[in-house]
This record gives C-alpha cells, structure tokens and sequence, in this order.
C-alpha cells in the first residue's frame, strides 16, 4: 500500500513525465496525462504509432515524474513496469482523463474534437516510489 501522501499528491492534477529506455540512446521522456487508481497502478493513454506507443510492451520498464511548478517544491518520481496495454475507450477512459485535466466543459469539448479516435490504454504497476517534500 502507498503513503497516503503520496496517494494524495498523485490524485491531484499533474502532468506527468513518462520516461522509457531505448536501446543505445537517451531515454525518451513525453508529458502524459495520467490517473492514480486505489490498486497502485497508474494508467496514461497512447496513440498507435507515437514514438512511446512504439517503445511499450507489457513488461516494458519505465519511469513516471509527478511534480508542482511552485514552491513548496514537491515530486513522486515512480518506477515501474507496463502490466498490461489494452484499447483505449472514449467513454471510459478519454472522457474522464480529459475531464480531469481540463474540467468538465472543456473536457468534453476536447472529447468532441475527435472525429475518429484511436488509443491504448497503458497501465503501470509501480515497483518503487521515491519522494521529496512530501
């Protein structure tokens, strides 16, 4: 079970830093939109043939940085794995991610704006939490 400080900070709003390892080259880091879920997991979607999309398999280590922009200064920096990566669906998983980020009214509108949309869903299983200011 993780921290309820820890827990309390990843269910604020956040853009997170997704960071996965590619063979002989720097990290690829991508800001992603993310959900804590009570399980310790993170989920974060990924459209097919994005560069970290490419990157992902289950099993695949990554890494995952949550911070503030003011002071206090605060992070959860988290390492994990992929469980499991399974077709995105826009009532249950676009909808309710971009509600969080943007609002309801903006989060709809954003939703909208799709024509046709293709995504996955990625979930993390965390394995290690590290933390500051918390």
């Amino acid at each position: 079970m993780t921290d309820k400080s820890v827990t309390d900070f990843l269910r604020e709003v956040h853009i997170a830093i997704l960071s996965i390892n590619r063979n002989n080259q720097s990290p690829h880091s991508t800001p992603v939109w993310y959900t804590y879920e009570a399980n310790d997991t993170i989920w974060f979607m990924a459209s097919p043939g994005t560069k970290k999309s490419k990157l992902m398999s289950v099993g695949t280590h990554v890494s995952l940085v949550a911070q503030t922009v003011n002071d206090p200064y605060k992070y959860v920096s988290i390492e994990g794995h992929i469980l499991d990566i399974s077709k995105g669906d826009l009532e249950q998983d676009l909808r309710p991610i971009s509600r969080r980020y943007l609002g309801d009214k903006g989060g709809d509108e954003y939703v909208e704006s799709f024509n046709d949309w293709n995504s996955s869903r990625y979930t993390i299983e965390i394995d290690k939490i590290m933390t500051m200011g918390l």
